[in-house]
């Protein structure tokens, strides 16, 4: 019997962009590649090696992404970042919480929040507290 684990989160993120062409970041390299479940075995053998180059993986493919750019380049709320998926055979909503945590210690966070729901160890959700509010660091 497989153990699922389902994941949906959202990272807001400022940047200062006002009109120049400097490009979006490398979401890839930020947050991390996908891979498919019909991708090659050499991308699955290179995946399992190199896991920190991926989103969290599982027995069928990696989570998913996508990406909203805002159109108007003048406001600092620059990018939504979407993270969801079914990871089957993945077992701790904690390991996924930290991944999350490490890609939001990478970028200006706006706002951000993850729930993550294994079928075997429950649910866990996680959201980003901003230095200085109540005096907390990042929760």
């Amino acid at each position: 019997m497989s153990n699922w684990t389902h994941v949906a989160g959202v990272i807001r993120i400022d940047s200062f962009r006002f009109g120049d062409d400097e490009g979006e970041p490398n979401f890839d390299e930020v947050i991390g590649k996908e891979l498919h479940f019909h991708d090659s075995s050499e991308q699955w053998d290179y995946a399992f090696k190199h896991k920190e180059e991926y989103l969290p993986l599982g027995s069928e493919g990696s989570l998913q992404k996508s990406i909203w750019i805002n159109p108007d380049k003048d406001n600092v709320a620059s990018y939504t970042v979407t993270i969801f998926g079914d990871l089957r055979d993945h077992h701790s909503p904690d390991d996924i919480i930290e991944w999350f945590k490490g890609v939001c210690a990478k970028v200006w966070v706006r706002n951000a929040i993850i729930t993550v729901q294994n079928e075997w160890n429950g649910t866990k959700d996680w959201r980003y507290v901003d230095d200085d509010e109540n005096g907390e660091k990042k929760s």
